[in-house]
């Protein structure tokens, strides 16, 4: 009866249909495609623009915290080594009955075995083991 909206106004022509059909996909492609070189190409530009550097100054360089680092820790090493050496002469000084009687009140298991095996050297080598030193026993 009253028929107001006529379906052929709303209907788009077959050349529009055409020419989205063919241009949207294109224009899709073109917009995506720059987007993605934007993106890979500012990292290349960025990587170009780094500054050289010199492979003499980087190994003298590396060469010299590596001597370096070898000296500080040859260091160390000498200071643990004669701190280990001091504690086994303070726990060799205290006596062999001190030693013994210290591990029997601290009820320590398996230092029977080490003063029998090696006598004064295994005890003291147990204990340091056990990170026990002489100012412990003597307290």
């Amino acid at each position: 009866m009253f028929n107001l909206f006529d379906c052929s106004a709303f209907e788009t022509s077959t050349s529009v249909q055409a020419i989205n059909d063919i241009l949207f996909p294109v224009v899709l492609f073109v917009v995506i495609f720059w987007l993605m070189c934007e993106i890979f190409l500012i990292d290349v530009r960025v990587e170009d623009n780094l500054p050289a550097v010199d492979e003499k100054f980087t190994s003298n360089t590396v060469q010299a915290l590596i001597e370096k680092d070898n000296v500080s820790l040859n260091a160390e090493n000498d200071q643990i080594g004669s701190g280990v050496d001091t504690g086994r002469q303070n726990l060799k000084a205290l006596g062999i009955r001190k030693l013994r009687d210290f591990c029997r009140n601290s009820k320590i298991k398996g230092y029977a075995s080490a003063y029998n095996q090696s006598g004064l050297d295994g005890l003291v080598e147990f204990l340091l083991a056990k990170q026990i030193y002489a100012h412990q026993i003597e307290q």
